[in-house]
């Protein structure tokens, strides 16, 4: 390590006399989306620094709505507040006389419009990226749908269950043989393809900065899908063959397998390449008899066996609890974790040393949300605020793009602020 890496990596211990820069400021993002996979991506944008102003009907975004099932319904909603903290919000109606003009005008002083509008509403609109390069040669149109906004289904709209899960083909193989498809979390899919679209922003960026000319940024759900799975994919692309699942009873590699302890925790053993550690495998399960078994030397031997030996592993693991095995794993060198549920995942210590959940302050009281899903060691990155209220931000905006205030006058009484 130099010594300058290591003076960077001390200033995140010791105290800073210099402003911490943030990567983004002085960009300015134009969010016109709803629901979570396009607003996951302008949050982490707000994050790394940039100015996200959401653009939203006079109803407010239909995520406004949507509350989770323990929240009290004066407090915060959380959900929309993970997905849109430190954000201006700014009313348009874009079906009214003038709505699309006016978001127009703002385009002309933005770097990125972001937004998840299938192609027809796009055209609607006059969002299209013709359109707006018309306006702002330099902007980065970024679209982020379920199947994209090229093709014979650019006009299907998708959840990420549909695009990203089904569509992809990762409800294909995941599961047990014998069980019916499995279904994804919530916007499991959405947060993923999110953070695809951060990666393509922020390389449109850099690529402006090259030609002085706008980009197009294309990301969908499928596709990124798809890319998840990219080992089985490439195979299928070469044997269009389907893959068995993964059978636990019958693995037919055991050393990458669950196993349920007698506390009733569930253990996940992960040695893709398993050679190495099949001696201190059985070493650590009680059976070191196994490593001199001429039956089990090699993986591809022991796949002949992977019934009577999962079978018998687990009854092994099965006899003690998640605690011995802690202890005893790490003591034999083995590769594996605890399968954890959701309270004991907030309340992880390794995840609290590297920051995963931080503070959003809000008028009713701070409370956590999950941040950034990486680190930048010297620089300014993280929540920035709570979610704005419907509109808090319009005049502001309208005022920063230049509007003449008798035009908004105008359009306030044409109903195009609600």
């Amino acid at each position: 390590m130099s010594p300058h890496r290591h003076t960077r990596y001390a200033s995140r211990i010791l105290p800073r006399v210099e402003p911490v820069p943030s990567p983004l400021s002085g960009i300015r993002v134009i969010e016109v989306a709803n629901y979570v996979a396009a607003p996951s991506t302008g949050v982490l944008l707000r994050d790394l620094g940039a100015d996200v102003i959401k653009v939203e009907p006079p109803g407010g975004e239909v995520m406004r709505g949507v509350r989770s099932a323990s929240a009290e319904v004066t407090g915060p909603n959380i959900l929309f507040e993970q997905e849109n903290r430190g954000k201006r919000s700014m009313v348009v109606g874009l079906d009214r006389p003038g709505g699309i003009e006016l978001l127009h005008d703002v385009l002309r002083g933005a770097d990125v419009l972001l937004t998840n509008l299938i192609e027809p509403r796009l055209r609607k609109y006059r969002l299209l990226p013709a359109d707006v390069h018309a306006v702002n040669p330099k902007l980065i149109h970024a679209s982020l749908t379920g199947y994209g906004i090229r093709g014979p289904e650019s006009g299907r709209p998708a959840f990420d269950f549909a695009a990203f899960w089904a569509r992809s083909g990762i409800m294909s193989v995941v599961g047990h043989p014998d069980t019916p498809p499995v279904l994804s979390r919530i916007a499991q899919g959405d947060h993923t393809t999110g953070v695809f679209a951060v990666a393509a922003i922020l390389a449109a960026l850099r690529l402006r900065d090259q030609t002085g000319e706008g980009q197009v940024v294309e990301v969908s759900l499928q596709q990124a899908g798809v890319y998840t799975i990219a080992t089985d994919i490439v195979r299928a692309l070469q044997e269009r063959r389907q893959p068995p699942k993964m059978d636990r009873t019958a693995p037919s590699n055991p050393l990458f397998n669950t196993y349920q302890a007698s506390d009733g925790q569930w253990l996940m053993l992960v040695h893709m390449t398993p050679d190495p550690y099949w001696p201190a495998f059985c070493r650590a399960i009680g059976i070191p008899e196994w490593a001199e078994d001429e039956r089990f030397q090699t993986m591809a031997s022991r796949a002949r066996f992977g019934a009577f030996l999962g079978d018998a592993a687990q009854q092994r693991i099965g006899s003690e609890p998640c605690a011995h095995w802690q202890r005893v794993f790490d003591e034999n060198g083995l590769i594996w974790a605890p399968a954890v549920d959701l309270p004991g995942v907030v309340d992880d210590p390794q995840l609290r040393a590297i920051g995963a959940f931080q503070p959003i302050p809000h008028p009713s009281g701070a409370f956590e949300a999950v941040g950034v899903p990486f680190s930048i060691w010297d620089a300014d990155i993280g929540i920035r605020g709570a979610s704005p209220e419907l509109g808090e931000h319009t005049a502001d905006i309208l005022a920063e793009a230049g509007i003449d205030p008798g035009r908004i006058a105008d359009l306030a009484a044409a109903g195009v602020f609600g």
